[in-house]
């Protein structure tokens, strides 16, 4: 079933794609300017604004999934200069 116009429900909303990737897509109807988010069979409308905060809010949570990764590659490679150095350590 097509989304309908949040401003005139009787007419439905034209996709245009923005971007997609394997596990979706994201399209915008040009004359509402709704986003629409499409993962799977799940698909969820936006207001440009509430887009832009989840967006942002997700690239946050990537950032500190980033830094964690980097922190644990730091830590292992910590781990293996100094047993390199020093011998295995016994637990």
């Amino acid at each position: 079933m097509p989304s309908k116009h949040p401003q005139n429900p009787g007419e439905p909303c034209q996709h245009v794609t923005i971007a997609d990737s394997t596990i979706g897509h994201v399209s915008i109807c040009p004359e509402c300017s709704v986003l629409h988010l499409s993962l799977n069979h799940v698909s969820v409308r936006f207001t440009p604004e509430a887009f832009r905060a989840l967006s942002g809010m997700v690239g946050d949570a990537q950032a500190r999934l980033d830094h964690v990764a980097q922190s644990n590659a730091a830590a292992a490679a910590a781990a293996v200069i100094d047993e390199a150095r020093h011998g295995p350590k016994l637990h």
